[in-house]
């Protein structure tokens, strides 16, 4: 039986509070103490404070584990999302580049880290303009994310490989007042996935609400250093907590169903995984399928629908085969084809010359004094590479794969959640995350 990959991720962000450092320090330990390698993925603006604390004892805890970033300034206003809700990908794209460069720098300063493997989100700042960022930073993942299957099978998306949170232990009360019959059904749960993240805000074992939630809940409530502190727990839960904390690394550290793991172990062993190359003699393969159903493969190899269109694209072109490339989808909605069209061979291959090998795809294509879809496009591309001397595109035929695996993706709508402003409208982010979907591949 596969063993569920187990990681211990932990979002360390508070910046406000030199008291909340004391349960990063605690939490650490608990974990070295365990023999436990965590993830803590650090706020920029928190490795600064740690520093200007003199927190020297918090930085030689998190030594004996993975550091990773948790963005620049977390819910200091404007967050991502309010800043990339945007029409102008390129400006939204170069301000993630610009801050979270900074928060790298930051986070290396402090720490003395090397790679940085995973860049989390924080809260409901889910961008498609970010996860592009990252990956062309060099992050190979994404975590605590809505593009994951609901087994966590984890999901290739805009060129980032995206891990789900699914277990949250200062969410969960029995953390703070339950015990062993509880973790014990907790990791029941977990061992029926693939892979599962537990995660946990340190902050929030000494409080009862989140850092941001008093201080930057829509708007930046006070001057920067001038912050309030949230509702301290009382002690006896904090301890619990910690209790628990221990016990639970320790059940699952015992447990036969888990192999305890860091984003770093998952990232090395993707970048070792063989360049995906698509060759001529896969094209009948790739051509039935796609005929079949408009949705990333899995065999001959891993290939999501962008690699498959500029795959079409060189090899209508005389490639005998494509080597895949960082891809993009969509900036707006793609269009189907609006009546029947016939088109030939010749057509389709004269179109080939017109499109674009990088970038964002395009939303309709002209050929032949037609208008067709990419989807149209894509299909009829792979029936001439395998010897039709004419193709039928029909009318009104999805442009866009089902994203029924991806749940969170296909319902996501950010508007009114988290600590957005309110003027926050979500203008772009939902629909362009889901126009991404040709990027999407397992």
């Amino acid at each position: 039986m596969e063993k569920t990959e187990l990681i211990f991720s932990f979002d360390t962000e508070d910046f406000t509070s030199n008291k909340a450092a004391d349960a990063i320090l605690t939490e650490a330990e608990i974990l070295r103490e365990e023999g436990v390698r965590g993830c803590f993925c650090l706020v920029g603006l928190l490795a600064d404070q740690l520093v200007s604390w003199g927190r020297r004892d918090v930085l030689d805890a998190l030594s004996h584990h993975e550091i990773d970033s948790h963005t620049l300034g977390h819910s200091l206003h404007p967050v991502i999302n309010e800043y990339t809700d945007i029409e102008d990908f390129d400006a939204a794209y170069a301000e993630v580049i610009r801050q979270e460069t900074e928060a790298i720098e930051k986070i290396r300063r402090a720490t003395g880290c090397g790679r940085i493997y995973v860049a989390v989100p924080p809260g409901d700042d889910k961008s498609y303009a970010a996860m592009y960022a990252y990956a062309d930073m060099g992050i190979p993942i994404y975590a605590d994310t809505v593009c994951d299957t609901p087994e966590g099978d984890g999901v290739w998306y805009c060129n980032i490989y995206n891990i789900e949170y699914v277990l949250g232990a200062d969410g969960e009360d029995y953390f703070f007042h339950g015990g062993e019959a509880e973790i014990r059904a907790a990791l029941d749960w977990l061992a029926k996935r693939k892979r599962a993240v537990f995660y946990t805000h340190p902050h929030m074992s000494l409080f009862s609400e989140h850092w941001d939630s008093v201080n930057y809940n829509k708007i930046n409530k006070h001057p920067f250093g001038e912050w309030e502190e949230a509702p301290r727990r009382p002690h006896e839960e904090t301890e619990r907590f910690y209790e628990n904390l221990r016990l639970f690394v320790r059940l699952a550290k015992e447990d036969p169903r888990f192999r305890i793991t860091t984003y770093g172990e998952i990232a090395e062993r993707l970048a070792a995984r063989p360049p995906r190359v698509v060759h001529r003699e896969d094209l009948p393969r790739i051509r039935d399928h796609l005929w079949e159903r408009l949705y990333p493969l899995t065999e001959p190899d891993s290939f999501c629908l962008s690699d498959l269109f500029r795959a079409a694209r060189a090899c209508l072109l005389g490639a005998d085969a494509w080597k895949c490339v960082p891809e993009r989808g969509f900036l707006y909605a793609p269009e189907a084809a609006g009546e029947s069209v016939v088109l030939s061979a010749e057509e389709v291959r004269q179109s080939a010359a017109n499109l674009s090998a990088s970038g964002f795809l395009p939303v309709r294509i002209g050929i032949g004094g037609k208008t067709i879809g990419p989807a149209d496009w894509l299909r009829a591309a792979f029936e001439v590479l395998c010897g039709a001397e004419t193709v039928t595109v029909e009318v009104g035929r999805e442009q866009l794969p089902s994203l029924d695996r991806l749940p969170l993706a296909r319902d996501l709508s950010l508007r009114g959640t988290w600590i957005h402003s309110d003027s926050f409208r979500d203008n772009w982010l939902s629909d362009r995350l889901r126009w991404q979907s040709w990027t999407m591949r397992f």
